[in-house]
């Protein structure tokens, strides 16, 4: 296998993965009542050894990712969204529109644009709250749930 040096581009990919990862983790211990976790210190000098061994890993996760996922879900708002439904689903809440809006961080037509693009892609399905007509919830749907448990499990056994 023949690795390649990670453009620039691909590297501020990885950071904002990162970083959106860690602010959904925050939202979610907030929203459930837990502590905040405290940012990482900054990162120290590695030597060409773990570098090679990072950039590995990292390579595999990017590679790998499009196994599980769409390509562009990686560009914006859909990977917190998607995360967030998962996390819910596996707790048993339900996640309105409004909700998913509010998690990804983005204006709320760009959340919209991509819960549309997820749903006719088949990751998402809306339904009527039956508690709340004028709400509509949103759920992951089967391939969603396996999708982001496969793709999580390619992050845990890299890192």
């Amino acid at each position: 296998m023949n690795f390649r040096p990670f453009s620039r581009h691909e590297d501020s990919d990885l950071v904002e993965i990162k970083e959106t990862l860690s602010e959904l983790l925050d939202v979610l211990r907030l929203r459930d009542g837990g502590p905040k976790v405290p940012k990482a210190p900054p990162p120290t000098e590695a030597t060409p050894a773990d570098a090679l061994d990072y950039a590995k890993r990292l390579l595999t996760i990017r590679t790998g990712r499009r196994r599980f996922l769409p390509a562009g879900y990686f560009d914006g708002p859909a990977l917190t969204i998607l995360l967030d439904l998962y996390v819910s689903n596996r707790e048993g809440r339900q996640v309105a529109v409004s909700d998913a809006v509010a998690v990804s961080g983005v204006p709320t037509s760009t959340a919209l644009r991509w819960i549309a693009t997820m749903e006719a892609d088949g990751y998402v399905s809306k339904r009527p709250d039956p508690g709340d007509k004028r709400r509509t919830l949103l759920n992951p749907t089967p391939r969603a749930m396996t999708d982001i448990e496969r793709l999580t499990a390619l992050w845990r056994n890299t890192f």
